[in-house]
């Protein structure tokens, strides 16, 4: 039997934290009692055996809960705080996410009434760690940004683009690849000249990753190679870890084979496919298959050994029980089969959904229900929760965006400030009297520009008007008119028919359609949200809009003109549809090409004959206007069988 000894070490160490009384940047933990010595080593026991690797987790929990006992009775907050960093990490070891939430909660509690900074930051990021595991995302990144908050107070520069880093792979993994790039891109800054090598490595990783997906594959390369090379010499290579470098290899042959590169991206898989290192490590040699099955049949799409090697791949991810391996190799397979075998392949849509299911995958959930929609004919079910978690993603990153807004924009507020301070300083500096002349000569250069711009506005705002008030003059006449004199017509024949009332209201919506045609909407950073928002007030309880890849558009490099036209020529499909076409499924989805913007509308309702396309004004109107900025405007349909468009416009 092995006897334990008390650690002298540790004894110190705790009656050195009593007699510093755990000072901490802000504030002071106060000591409610003393402890004798046999009391100490007492406690120090406990606290050891807690520590001791040959036992199990539970028997562990056990001691360290005694050791909790002990601080608690005692009242000493400084062995508390230990006690619960111990007690949260061994339940994190067990996968017990909720109750060690529960404790870090506990810690954060402690440390904020003694006004322990140290403590505090401590609480924040367990916390952080175990609600992302917990798949809480929301409150994993919120938390995760209060500890960044603390670190860029104290001018902890490598805590703080750790933090960063961990609520980058949070929008990362929700799909959020802009907001990722942006808050990676905010974490380099505060790495870039320090000596964590591993977490810059990691954050040039996520902003390669996301431009790759985003299509921007010279970013995405050029990142790449940031974080490769950082690795320079054995040393720095073994601080970023030779399993990280190889995926970093790994994620450049894809970048490779995107952008058209096969035989290199082929090349480079094949050797980390033989690399002992890679071998070792079965979740990253099962990737390399899969990747390696996959650019193969992108270059040849009757290669003989892609389809051995997804399977071999996926074989791999089951055995080790790689589920996030295991729903990339199935959306692989989805796509190798989608000509070749569509119910095979539709097996493996299938596969992907339910286990991005049982995941919390959203990004996965929505990108095999993609694949089911084209696979399935019967997808009611499978559109609604399309629906669902496409809304519940777009609120997750709506929320983190905002949490992260705030604190950018405080972190800007800061450096401002300091910026105006050194202005104010040189301007006090400066002489007074080329001071006043300039402030003279500014007031009034910018009085007269002011005053023409006004002018301008003006006259540009009565031509506005004018033009606005014909269209809807016009629409009044040619719609509501002939309505309001049958309305009229018939209550002089019969007061008591029961029409009027259906007209009446048939009236009352075609006004409030009129005045949502001419609402006005902003093309600047908000115009995606508006856009969104415009498409989805076509929604009823019996029309489901489903909108697909909008946020994946640089609308910010886009004109205001074109998205105007374009806002005018959805709505105009929107509006046809309401009124003609009665769908019960409408589906847009944006997309960009080499060339420009490619929009596809289609709807499940009546649709038109060929006849009816040709003599309508409305869809030779928006034909028009897609001409009018160098695009294209075809559309398809036929009685019974719904109504499709595609608009091309290069950007």
């Amino acid at each position: 039997m092995k006897l334990w000894r008390v650690d002298s070490f540790f004894i110190m160490m705790i009656v050195l934290l009593l007699l510093c009384s755990a000072k901490s940047i802000f504030g002071q933990t106060k000591l409610k009692a003393s402890l004798s010595q046999n009391e100490l080593d007492n406690l120090a026991y406990y606290y050891n055996l807690s520590k001791t690797d040959s036992l199990s987790v539970p028997e562990r929990l056990k001691h360290v809960t005694t050791f909790l006992k002990g601080a608690k009775k005692f009242q000493q907050d400084s062995l508390l705080y230990i006690g619960l960093m111990r007690k949260t990490k061994l339940l994190g070891q067990i996968k017990q996410y909720d109750s060690a939430i529960i404790y870090s909660n506990q810690l954060y509690d402690i440390a904020k009434q003694n006004k322990d900074t140290v403590y505090m930051v401590k609480a924040y990021t367990k916390l952080g760690i175990y609600y992302r595991r917990n798949n809480e995302l929301v409150k994993a990144f919120n938390h995760h940004n209060e500890a960044f908050k603390i670190y860029r107070i104290v001018k902890d520069t490598i805590r703080a683009g750790r933090s960063l880093l961990q609520m980058a792979n949070i929008q990362t993994f929700l799909g959020d690849y802009s907001g990722s790039k942006t808050t990676a891109v905010d974490g380099v800054t505060y790495l870039e000249h320090t000596s964590d090598l591993r977490n810059l490595a990691g954050l040039y990783h996520i902003i390669s990753v996301a431009n790759r997906v985003q299509k921007n594959y010279s970013e995405a390369i050029k990142y790449n190679k940031q974080a490769l090379a950082l690795g320079k010499d054995s040393v720095s290579i073994k601080t970023i870890g030779i399993k990280n470098i190889l995926i970093f290899k790994n994620t450049k042959a894809l970048i490779l084979a995107n952008q058209g590169n096969y035989l290199e991206a082929i090349k480079m898989l094949k050797t980390l496919a033989s690399d002992s290192i890679v071998q070792r490590d079965q979740r990253e040699y099962a990737r390399v298959l899969g990747n390696l099955g996959y650019v193969q049949w992108q270059e040849d799409k009757n290669n003989k050994d892609s389809e051995k090697l997804l399977l071999i791949g996926l074989e791999k991810q089951q055995e080790i029980n790689d589920v996030t391996g295991s729903i990339t190799s199935w959306i692989y397979l989805t796509k190798y089969y989608l000509d070749r075998d569509k119910k095979k392949a539709l097996q493996y849509a299938e596969a992907a959904y339910y286990n991005a299911k049982e995941q919390h995958s959203l990004s996965s959930l929505l990108e095999a229900l993609g694949f089911i929609f084209k696979l399935k004919e019967k997808t009611n079910e499978e559109a609604k929760e399309y629906d669902r978690i496409h809304k519940k993603i777009q609120e997750i990153n709506q929320s983190n965006r905002e949490i992260y807004a705030v604190t950018r924009y405080e972190n800007d507020k800061l450096t401002n400030e300091n910026l105006i301070l050194k202005a104010e300083t040189a301007r006090k500096e400066r002489q007074q009297v080329i001071y006043l002349f300039s402030t003279l000569f500014i007031l009034l250069g910018g009085g007269l520009v002011f005053y023409l711009y006004r002018q301008r506005l003006r006259r540009e705002k009565i031509r506005e008007v004018y033009n606005a008030e014909a269209r809807i003059s016009k629409k009044l006449h040619d719609e509501l008119a002939n309505d309001v004199y049958q309305v009229m017509m018939q209550m002089q024949n019969d007061q008591n028919d029961p029409g009027v009332l259906d007209k009446l209201e048939e009236i009352y919506h075609t006004t409030r359609d009129i005045s949502r045609e001419h609402n006005s909407f902003r093309t600047g950073e908000e115009y995606a949200t508006e856009l969104n928002g415009m498409l989805s007030s076509y929604s009823t309880n019996g029309t489901k809009i489903i909108i697909k890849d909008i946020d994946e558009i640089n609308w910010q490099a886009i004109n205001p003109e074109k998205k105007i036209i374009v806002h005018r020529t959805l709505q105009e499909l929107m509006v046809n549809m309401k009124k003609h076409s009665h769908a019960e499924l409408v589906a847009i989805t944006f997309k960009k090409t080499p060339k420009g913007i490619v929009i596809t509308y289609a709807d499940t309702g009546v649709g038109v004959s060929k006849e009816e396309i040709i003599y309508s004004n409305g869809l030779q109107n928006t034909e028009n206007r897609i001409k009018t900025i160098g695009g294209s405007f075809i559309f398809d349909s036929e009685k019974g069988k719904g109504f499709k468009a595609k608009i091309n416009f290069p950007n």
